[in-house]
């Protein structure tokens, strides 16, 4: 049985896709239960110590730590899963935005993939698998439907068993981290680059947007560059601006797709 779950912070009117993974559950500080079980049953939440929440990878290890295998983490801002662009198929429900052709896969079809990927995850030999990162295939070598060799972020992994933990001290670039851990050890990730989320990570209220800072984010860009080297990983400091401090450069040295 596969265990869904998204951590969430101070987003209790904001869950975008509370109807889309119904299977999920929500896990939250003690200190906001009343304000979710205004919107969420008790069945749908998982409450947790306020000392082990404040910080995304404390909550991720606490999730990691006491929530049975296979475990899948999605974030609270992500509202679907879609068909990256390039790799369209029939039957999918099609819209578009902004002149791309975005394909949002039913709740069925979407827990079709998840199944899929922890399945394939697990006849690769991979611990750790996701999705695209983008829309745009043309950014992730659309025409390649799987990668053993790049990054899969936060906003949706799937965990089979490891004994793994993300780094605390890389604040809010601790899903880059946690993938160059994986890749390190491991050298594989699985990912799906024919299907990607669909998020609001730049202006939804609440979460790390709640405590994201310019100076804290530069903070965070040099620990990780110091950690892994500006040959694995480099953001573009001082910056412009703070779309600059958001994605940053990846190179990963290993061979493979």
């Amino acid at each position: 049985m596969i265990r869904i779950v998204i951590p969430t912070y101070k987003r209790p009117k904001s869950l975008a896709g509370k109807e889309y993974f119904t299977k999920a559950k929500y896990v939250l500080p003690e200190k906001q239960r009343d304000d979710y079980l205004k919107v969420l049953p008790a069945k749908r939440m998982i409450v947790i110590p306020d000392k082990c929440d404040g910080n995304i990878a404390r909550k991720r290890n606490w999730i990691l730590d006491n929530i049975e295998r296979p475990l899948l983490m999605i974030d609270d801002d992500i509202s679907c899963l879609r068909m990256t662009e390039g790799m369209h198929e029939s039957n999918r429900s099609r819209f578009k935005e902004k002149g791309i052709e975005r394909i949002k896969l039913t709740i069925d079809q979407a827990m079709e993939v998840i199944q899929n990927g922890f399945n394939l995850a697990a006849e690769f030999g991979c611990i750790f698998w996701g999705i695209n990162l983008n829309e745009d295939g043309r950014n992730y070598q659309q025409y390649k439907p799987l990668s053993l060799t790049q990054v899969v972020l936060g906003p949706f992994g799937g965990h089979l068993k490891h004994d793994m933990h993300y780094d605390e001290r890389m604040g809010t670039k601790d899903d880059y981290d946690f993938a160059f851990q994986m890749l390190n050890r491991y050298k594989k990730i699985l990912r799906l680059n024919k299907f990607s989320y669909d998020g609001a990570h730049g202006d939804n209220p609440g979460g790390i947007v709640s405590m994201r800072t310019m100076e804290t984010e530069i903070h965070y860009c040099q620990a990780i560059m110091k950690k892994w080297g500006r040959h694995i990983i480099r953001y573009k400091i001082p910056p412009k601006k703070m779309a600059d401090l958001l994605n940053g450069r990846v190179n990963i040295p290993l061979q493979g797709v």
